[in-house]
């Protein structure tokens, strides 16, 4: 801190940076931070007479919460998670920021959970029974696999999830949550969904060499290398959730 900063706060004033002390501070580029600004993940800046920006403490932590979050995007979900940690960053709502960067570390925390059951179940069997048959909603069934009803509906709509009289009201056991889960996981890693269906249909046919076979891509990149980067991924991400919530207390001290 500067002599004019420790002066400052001796007196009780508010302690303002331009850009160029944000970015330092912060080690973000200040056209980064504009940007950020731009997107309105920052709270008001304030300008000088001149028209150069002022930021506060604030905005410190501000820059800081969109770096963690814009590091770290993998999914839609977890974006969704992640924007809302932003927005209450913005406002400066403390309750609300102590909410959101919770759902987003557990939200982080259980895509890791589906992702190594999903891996597991590609090691083995697709489309293996469980123990004893349980059944569940669409609605459950989407709750167990992270996604929406409506995701499961397309899923069924382009044939991934077997076949089914129209209007029907579906109940899934454990070999269709199985292929759920799974499905995810290849959507997840980059494989378009006409890759997907042809998988799904070598599978159910028999033909599981062909089925490998399609989830190399042409760079013979396999799908064990995708999913483990994948998960290396969810794991860095989970650590910039876990610091996320841990700024929380640093809010009440600004």
């Amino acid at each position: 801190m500067s002599q004019e900063d420790l002066r400052k706060k001796s007196e009780g004033e508010e302690i303002t940076y331009r850009i160029g002390e944000l970015s330092r501070i912060t080690g973000v580029k200040a056209g980064t931070i504009r940007f950020y600004e731009k997107c309105g993940f920052l709270g008001p800046v304030e300008r000088t007479s001149n028209n150069y920006r002022i930021y506060c403490r604030r905005h410190i932590f501000q820059v800081r919460v969109c770096r963690l979050v814009f590091g770290g995007f993998v999914n839609r979900r977890l974006r969704r998670e992640s924007l809302k940690v932003l927005n209450a960053s913005a406002e400066w709502n403390l309750a609300a920021y102590e909410r959101e960067s919770a759902n987003y570390l557990k939200a982080v925390e259980e895509d890791l959970e589906r992702t190594r059951k999903a891996i597991a179940i590609c090691t083995g069997q697709m489309g293996k029974e469980e123990g004893e048959e349980v059944r569940y909603s669409k609605r459950q069934a989407a709750a167990m696999t992270g996604v929406t009803s409506e995701t499961i509906r397309n899923w069924e709509r382009n044939g991934l999830l077997g076949q089914f009289e129209p209007y029907e009201r579906r109940q899934y056991g454990q070999a269709l949550l199985n292929r759920m889960y799974v499905i995810r996981l290849l959507l997840d890693t980059g494989y378009s969904m006409m890759v997907i269906r042809s998988f799904v249909q070598a599978y159910e046919q028999g033909r599981r060499e062909e089925a490998e076979q399609l989830l190399i891509s042409p760079e013979k990149e396999e799908l064990c290398c995708r999913s483990d980067r994948y998960l290396e991924e969810l794991t860095n991400l989970r650590g910039k959730a876990a610091r996320l919530r841990q700024m929380k207390s640093e809010m009440a001290d600004i």
